[in-house]
């Protein structure tokens, strides 16, 4: 059984990838979630359990928007 060492092996040419997407609104909207999230915990006991639940999912809403529309490119 013989082993290839790692100075005998082929160098892989990794190229970083270019930064795609769109940095400044991809951090505004998650800022923006995350403050309604701050707000959201800091009111949900006076609101109601229906009007919580929708604010809840309205941030999760813009979070996946946030990523699918200014967030970086895998």
């Amino acid at each position: 059984m013989s082993t290839t060492h790692l100075e005998a092996a082929a160098p892989r040419l990794r190229r970083a990838k270019p930064a795609t997407g769109r940095p400044v609104l991809f951090s505004l909207l998650l800022a923006i979630a995350a403050l309604g999230m701050l707000i959201l915990l800091v009111a949900g006991p006076s609101i109601g359990l229906p009007l919580a639940i929708s604010c809840a999912a309205a941030l999760i809403v813009l979070v996946a928007l946030a990523w699918i529309v200014a967030g970086p490119r895998l």
